[in-house]
């Protein structure tokens, strides 16, 4: 019996011992961002008093141009690790909202003690700009630019010391709705810039912070002048709704998806992200759902509560999708 036990114990150790070897990156990256999400939601009362429409400085990058199409020169800020932990960074691309007419890639506070702790752990933060929507373009071009800077990575991948095959995107608002078609669409699919033409698209992983999943579900009484002309100068709106409607290229083989969405959205319902899980449940595709309780658009009026499931989710999230 003795005997029994201790070849058990002895099966046990180097079963762990196994585990531990496979997985010490990722048991590594749990640890150390775990520690700081602690020191965060013991703070949280000053993350609560961040202006989400203020940009972050803590961050250094550098302006880099990616593609330059029609006379307009589009550029990348690239925030290097803070820790060198793996050979090939691994990649997290942000993309940002402004209801596609506006805004820019400075990377919100509201999301830099994250990505910060991210640095941290040897990931490559990447913040990308696209053209904004006028008159004459809309959507096609917007998704063909984030597909664009994905290819540029492709392509530069040894210049920065990149990671392709773990590249994760982050979108905001339509920036997650631009995100979305970007990584579900075929890799051949909005191709635009010349120098990349026949790079690759892919991508691991998507985080969609409340991104339109369905154009018809969207609120228009709300846009603004600018927008509500654009939108209006369109000349077969449901056509161009369906085209550009994220659900609509929903399939097994769409990278993993973590879908948060505030129920006291009135711009994009939520119900427009619960229909979207709904339909990655239906075609097998991974995902996974949070609903924060009392935020509304943008993360403006998030409560504690919602900060403290924000975080653990999207830690959890890139974790599980992290590097061995």
């Amino acid at each position: 019996m003795k005997k029994f036990i201790k070849n058990i114990l002895i099966l046990f150790l180097v079963v762990v011992c196994i585990f531990s070897i496979i997985f010490h990156k990722r048991i590594i990256l749990c640890y150390g961002l775990i520690d700081k999400f602690l020191s965060f939601k013991d703070n949280i009362a000053v993350a609560q008093e961040i202006d989400i429409n203020t940009s972050s400085t803590a961050m250094d990058c550098r302006d880099v141009l990616y593609k330059s199409t029609n006379g307009v020169q589009l550029h990348l800020d690239i925030y290097s690790p803070i820790n060198q932990v793996y050979k090939s960074s691994p990649v997290l691309m942000y993309v940002h909202g402004g209801a596609w007419a506006y805004g820019d890639k400075s990377i919100p506070d509201v999301l830099t003690p994250i990505l910060n702790s991210f640095r941290e752990e040897g990931y490559t933060i990447i913040s990308v700009e696209y053209e904004l929507m006028h008159d004459t373009e809309k959507f096609d071009k917007q998704v063909s630019d984030v597909k664009d800077a994905i290819r540029w990575i492709y392509k530069n991948k040894n210049v920065y010391n990149l990671d392709t095959n773990e590249i994760g995107l982050i979108g905001v608002s339509s920036g997650a709705h631009i995100s979305m078609l970007a990584a579900y669409s075929d890799e051949n699919s909005f191709e635009d810039e010349p120098g990349l033409i026949g790079y690759p698209s892919k991508v691991k992983y998507l985080v969609d912070c409340f991104g339109p999943t369905d154009l018809s579900l969207l609120n228009t009484s709300d846009l603004n002048y600018d927008l509500s002309n654009i939108f209006s100068s369109i000349d077969d709106i449901d056509k161009t709704k369906k085209m550009y409607n994220p659900i609509n290229y929903v399939n097994k083989d769409i990278p993993n998806t973590l879908i948060i969405h505030g129920k006291a959205d009135e711009l994009v319902p939520y119900e427009s992200s619960v229909m979207l899980y709904d339909k990655c449940q239906k075609e097998n595709a991974k995902s996974e759902l949070i609903l924060l309780d009392f935020s509304s658009h943008d993360f403006s009026g998030i409560s504690k509560e919602d900060i403290i499931s924000f975080s653990t989710g999207l830690l959890k999230f890139i974790i599980l999708n992290s590097p061995l």
